[in-house]
């Protein structure tokens, strides 16, 4: 047994190398019978460009002589047609002869040549369009066209014999490679012949060995069936189109459609319309091969007519040739996800609102209005707007807490807060910097406006103390710090100018501050 599996090795190993030198040698000859093939076609394709100019000068040609005798304008229509096209012909001509020294030098002459013929035809057709017919005719008889075409058609003959030349000697070439690759085929013919006949010798064992891989084989189509059908996730091949062309069983189960209705709805219509153009430009780079796979995010519609939410994994597959055929997809449902994201950034828009808002009087607090009034404060430098940091301190505080509770203080903030917000513009920035103590940022904002706005602060704490009935009377000073493009300070510069101003308003008007009734009237 051992001996034999030695010998059947051993044969194996001879036919192998056998094959293998006869297939190099078929390979060779083939390659050698195909570039002859490919020769005489260059010959070919050489003979075809010169006839062809020769053709269109001679019918430039005929259609003067006829223009000539008839002065009709439709005998011109052949020199046109020659204008047109001998460029291409001469240049398809240059093409076929590069590096072809001699072939070139001919090309020259017929480029050179035929500019001069339809030189000459142009000059004629002229006089004979003037009216000049006799002078016309006197140019002709002068032999000068025919003498151009017998140029030309002496170098085009030269090339046409250069080309046949080597067609004799290429058609040998060929002839003596077909043999070579007919000899190789053969020979290798035979040696495979042997081989399969030797495969017979163990045709069972290899019967047997390709029942086992059909039978495995049939397992993995059967397991990747299941996965395919058992998947959560929803698979389908997509044409360049967008037109679905299979879709998995998981169809039914997460979008609602059997696979045959799926499959009947029109290309891409179960998309949001929102979503449809980026779909379409994703397909367009792909066929124009700027993407190859990818992940894209989208809602489908389901059955009941909701949307949802699908995480999608593509690939584009290609045939055997390397051409595009359609894109492989495979989709997982991540509605819930995406909704339990929104859930969280919505959350995380809470905290950061919290973070910069007064929890008592829902202003900025120091850190939003650092933010905020600082963006702020920057727009003005950059644009010299005019600007101006209000700093405003409620008057009496202290009493209200010590005589009334810290319930009513509260109070009084928030209802500071409220006239405050009445009294600034809906751009100004407002905070509460903590305690009794309020700030404000505002653009377009000058010394000038500073009285009004006291004045319209004080009225509106009137009409709130005396709207809500409280046992108190708001009283506010005010002082600001203005921005100076020219001399530009910092948000913490202008806060304590602004401060300072306040206190010195605050002192002059001592008297001015909160009371508790029974006075029913402010005092000034």
């Amino acid at each position: 047994m051992t001996a034999l599996l030695k010998t059947k090795r051993l044969a194996w190993a001879v036919t192998f190398a056998l094959v293998t030198v006869m297939a190099l040698l078929a390979y060779f000859a083939g390659k050698r019978y195909l570039a002859a093939v490919h020769a005489v076609e260059h010959t070919m394709a050489v003979q075809t460009a010169v006839y062809g100019t020769l053709t269109r000068l001679v019918d430039a040609e005929t259609g003067h002589r006829g223009y000539l005798l008839t002065g009709d304008d439709r005998f011109l229509q052949p020199l046109r047609s020659a204008e047109h096209g001998l460029p291409r012909d001469l240049a398809e001509l240059n093409e076929l002869t590069t590096n072809d020294i001699e072939q070139e030098r001919h090309l020259t002459q017929i480029r050179r040549l035929s500019d001069q013929k339809l030189s000459f035809i142009h000059t004629t057709d002229d006089l004979r369009r003037a009216g000049r017919f006799a002078d016309a005719l006197v140019l002709v008889s002068s032999l000068r066209g025919k003498d151009l075409m017998d140029q030309i058609r002496m170098h085009s003959q030269a090339m046409l014999d250069r080309e046949e030349h080597r067609l004799v000697q290429r058609k040998s070439e060929a002839q003596q490679a077909e043999h070579l690759a007919v000899l190789g085929v053969g020979i290798g013919t035979l040696l495979m012949v042997a081989l399969a006949l030797l495969s017979l010798l163990t045709v069972n064992r290899d019967v047997e060995e390709l029942k086992r891989t059909a039978d495995e084989l049939s397992k993995s189509e059967e397991h990747y069936r299941l996965l395919t059908e058992q998947s959560s996730d929803l698979v389908r091949l997509l044409g360049l189109d967008g037109k679905v062309s299979y879709v998995s069983p998981s169809v039914e189960r997460i979008l609602g459609y059997s696979p045959t209705e799926y499959l009947a709805e029109p290309s891409l219509s179960l998309m949001h319309p929102s979503e449809l153009e980026t779909a379409k430009s994703i397909l367009n780079d792909v066929k124009s091969g700027k993407l190859f796979e990818g992940v894209s995010t989208y809602r489908l519609r389901h059955k009941n007519g909701e949307y949802r939410w699908f995480e999608v994994r593509w690939a584009a597959l290609r045939s055997a040739s390397g051409e595009l055929r359609e894109l492989h997809t495979a989709g997982r449902d991540v509605t819930e996800r995406r909704e339990t994201e929104q859930q969280l950034n919505s959350y995380a828009k809470q905290l950061r609102s919290l973070a910069i808002r007064d929890e008592l009087t829902g202003l900025y607090n120091r850190r939003g209005f650092s933010e905020v009034a600082g963006q702020a404060h920057s727009r003005a430098l950059r644009d010299s707007r005019p600007a101006a940091l209000i700093f405003m301190d409620l008057n009496g505080m202290k009493r209200i807490n010590d005589d009334l509770g810290h319930d009513v203080g509260d109070q009084a903030l928030v209802d500071t807060a409220h006239v405050l917000t009445s009294g600034m513009r809906e751009a100004d920035v407002l905070a509460r910097l903590g305690g009794d103590e309020f700030v404000v940022f505002a653009l377009d904002f000058g010394a000038s406006d500073l009285d009004p706005l006291r004045r319209r602060l004080r009225e509106l704490a009137d009409v709130r103390a005396a709207d809500r009935a409280r046992p108190f009377r708001l009283s506010i000073s005010v002082g600001a710090a203005f921005v100076d493009p020219a001399a530009p300070s910092t948000l913490d510069e202008l806060l304590e100018r602004a401060d300072a101003a306040m206190y010195e308003q605050k002192n002059a008007r001592r008297a001015a501050g909160i009371s508790i009734p029974p006075p029913a009237a402010p005092r000034d």
